[in-house]
């Protein structure tokens, strides 16, 4: 089943669908806006709705029980969700202008959300395996956020508050968690794990600081906690 309901001027919506029980709403207000749904497979959902000017989304899936919201108010922001397998679900908010969200889902049960208010944020999500867990939070202007997990139950959180912040956060095992906090102007924080059940926190409040953590084998915990201007943490921890 497909709905599209358009108010505006000049707004496109595209959907295709092969299949069964594939589901797509579209609801589109204002000028120039694009949408585009491919559903391939069975009892896959897709939702997007866009109030503004200028705003695109990209929906892909391919499998079974896939779910995809988009909701984009503003101008010009840009959302692409792809979903591989089956029963994978991602949720982007985007509220502002020029925000860009790209989400990739290979394997099954895999849950990834991204929500930015105000300029020029970029997150990207991919997953590959199973019931592993993104979520990305962007309020200010030109944050960036990267999470990549490998794997299976693994946890990539982040928050960004400021301008010019970047996150990057790559998980390759199973139940390993990372959680990053940045509030501020320019802060880094990097994350690498490779292994099992291992833990890392970086909190930022300030500017230009830089935090990397990087962790292989099983069982590791490391909190960061940065508070001023231009302070470094290098962290590595293996077994």
């Amino acid at each position: 089943m497909s709905n599209v309901n358009q108010a505006g001027l000049l707004n496109i919506s595209d959907v295709d669908q092969l299949g069964f029980f594939n589901n797509s709403d579209v609801n589109q207000l204002g000028i120039l806006n694009n949408s585009d749904v491919d559903q391939v497979g069975w009892g896959n959902d897709a939702s997007v709705t866009q109030w503004g000017i200028f705003n695109q989304s990209s929906v892909y899936q391919l499998g079974a029980f896939n779910d995809a919201t988009v909701t984009q108010i503003g101008i010009a922001n840009s959302s692409d969700i792809q979903q591989i397998g089956i029963g994978n679900d991602a949720s982007v908010l985007q509220l502002g202008t020029l925000n860009e969200a790209n989400v990739l889902q290979v394997g099954v049960g895999n849950d990834a959300t991204v929500i930015q208010v105000g300029t020029a944020n970029v997150a990207d999500q991919t997953q590959f395996g199973v019931d592993n867990t993104a979520l990305a939070v962007q309020a200010g202007t030109g944050n960036y956020s990267m999470q990549m997990q490998v794997g299976e139950d693994n946890t990539a959180i982040a928050f960004q508050t400021g301008t010019g912040n970047q996150s990057y956060q790559f998980q390759l095992g199973e139940d390993n968690m990372a959680v990053h906090t940045q509030d501020g102007f320019y802060n880094m924080a990097i994350t690498t794990q490779a292994g099992d059940a291992n833990l890392s926190l970086i909190n930022q409040d300030g500017a230009l600081n830089f935090a990397w953590t990087n962790q292989t084998g099983l069982g590791q915990m490391s909190f960061v906690n940065q508070a001023g201007i231009a302070n470094v943490s290098l962290v590595n921890q293996s077994n």
